[in-house]
Order: C-alpha cells, then structure tokens, then sequence
C-alpha cells in the first residue's frame, strides 16, 4: 500500500468526519453503528493491504535469491574459466587464438557479471527502498490502528455511557408515568371529593333551610302553648266559677247543721277560691296547628278539650 492510497484514505476520513459533525440531527445510535462500520472496512482494508505487501516482499526475497543463485553460478563459472586459462597458458601446444577467443569470452563474462550486479543493485536498492517505504507505512499503519482503537474504545464507554442514560432514562419515564398515574387519580378522586363536596353543601343549606322551618315551627309551638296555657286557666276559672255556683244552691237546700257547714265553710266564707295553677306535666299535648283551620276555631276546640280534662281532674260530678 503506497502513502498516496494512506492519504485518499485518510482524506475520505476526514471528509466522512466532517460529514458526520455537519449532520449532527442523526441520532448517536446512528453515528456510532456508522463510525463502527467505517472502522470495520477500514480493518478490512488494512488486512487486505497487510496480505499485499506480504506477497510483495516474498517475491522481492525469491528475486533476490534467484539473483544471488546466478551470481554463485557465475562466479563457479568464472572460477572454472580461470582455471582453464592458468592449464591453456601452461600447455604450449593450444594456439594463441584460442587464447585470444576464450580471453573474450571472459571479457564479454565479466562485463555481463558487471552488468548483473548492477542490475542486482538496482533491483536490491529498490527493494529496499520498496521494504523501508513498506515499513514507514506499516509503522503509519500501526499508529493509525493504535489511534482507531483508542477511538473504538472511547466509543464503546461512549455507547456504554449512553446505554445507562438510556437505561436511568427509562427508569425515570417509569416514575413519571406512575407519577402522572398517581397525580390523575388523586384527580379524580379530587373531582369525586369535590362533587361530594357540592352535594353536602347542598344538603346543608336543605338541613339549614329545614333548620330555619323547624326554628319558625318551634316558635309557633311556643306561642301556641302561651295561648294554651291562658285558654287553660280561663276554662278552670269558668269551671271553679260554675262549681261555685252550684254548691252555693245545694247549701240552700241542705240542713244547717255544723257538719254541714263546717264541710262547705270555705267555700260560704269566701266568695272567691284560689286555685293551684296546672303542672306542666298535667297539661296535654296538642297537635300542630295546621293551615287548614282558623286559629279562632283552634283556640275553641282546645279550651273544650282542656276544660273537660281538668274538670276530670276535680273530680265534680258538675257538668262543665
């Protein structure tokens, strides 16, 4: 992988970088699946690129061998051409253009080893500019795979931050929905509280208005015993007054005798008798006056039941 591959790669980055903080309304859910799967090609890529130049560098060791073969090749040979020149110059009977033919052919040798080795220098100082090009990459590599997986890291306590704010955010949409359920149903029974309300206010102003009938009831029944009382006195001073009268015409008719007068003496003596006035308890209870009857007409029935019970009380066998 060359640096020009490194830096479109690494100016796709920073395009997809800027990309991702120009679009920051996609949700950190989103960013961090994409920022993942960016990093897992990217890997991909580096693996792909690791396997390459792998290869690159066995091919350029297999080239270098097969080089140096054929150089030791060349020099066995070499060696053994020397040999036959010192065994030609020692034998005298092997003519000089021979001599001459196999001096240039080790000539030609010599420069075609020379040609060789310049060949094998070139091709070993690209590959070890090829090999230190490969390392300076693979050291970049390195500190980028170093970088990405701190990035991956922060990420992931990222993602596990995010997931227990999701997590205590859950928790708190759980209490304020039971919270929210709770405050509706004190609600209604808020609602329910105040229409009761309503209703026993409305019943007590009923009990006050009922309240203020039975005062106005009460205050009636309380003149109509002062009038019962004084009907009552009046039929006891008619009846005292009657049983007077009759007494005082039997004592015309009876002998005087002591007995007799000393049994009606009281009543010869003074012309007027002084009654007890009647106990509360002695008195009957009479009914509500209702609207249909007059009160003269009330007033009448009641002193003719009142006079008929107290001249029961009396015990006078008189006619009231």
């Amino acid at each position: 992988m060359s640096r020009s591959e490194g830096n479109k790669r690494s100016g796709v980055n920073g395009v997809s970088d800027e990309n991702m903080t120009e679009n920051r309304d996609i949700p950190d859910h989103l960013i961090i699946i994409i920022i993942f799967s960016l990093l897992l090609f990217y890997m991909v890529d580096l693996q792909t690129g690791y396997e390459v130049l792998e290869k690159k560098l066995k091919e350029a060791f297999t080239e270098r061998t097969g080089i140096l073969r054929q150089l030791s090749k060349t020099s066995k040979e070499l060696d053994s051409i020397k040999g036959n020149l010192q065994s030609m110059k020692n034998d005298d009977s092997v003519p000089k253009k021979d001599v001459q033919r196999i001096l240039e052919l080790s000539h030609k040798q010599r420069e075609e080893m020379r040609s060789l080795q310049a060949a094998l220098q070139k091709q070993l100082d690209e590959a070890a500019e090829r090999a230190e090009k490969h390392q300076a990459t693979i050291k970049f590599l390195k500190m980028e795979m170093e970088k990405k997986t701190k990035i991956i890291k922060d990420l992931q306590q990222e993602n596990k931050s995010l997931k227990n704010k999701l997590l205590s955010g859950n928790k708190l949409c759980d209490i304020h929905a039971e919270e929210s359920k709770r405050i509706q149903a004190q609600l209604k029974e808020l609602r329910y509280g105040k229409k009761d309300l309503i209703f026993k206010g409305q019943q007590l102003m009923d009990l006050e208005n009922k309240l203020r009938v039975a005062k106005e009831e009460l205050e009636k029944a309380a003149l109509d015993k002062e009038s019962q009382l004084r009907a009552l006195k009046d039929t006891v001073h008619i009846c005292f007054s009657s049983v007077l009268q009759t007494q005082t015409v039997d004592l015309h008719r009876l002998p005087a005798t002591p007995t007799h007068l000393m049994r009606y003496s009281p009543f010869v003596n003074n012309s007027r008798v002084t009654f007890r006035e009647p106990h509360m308890k002695d008195i009957p209870k009479v009914p509500r006056v209702t609207s249909s009857r007059s009160p003269a007409h009330w007033e009448l029935s009641r002193r003719d039941t009142t006079g008929v019970k107290n001249c029961q009380v009396l015990k006078v066998n008189i006619k009231c």
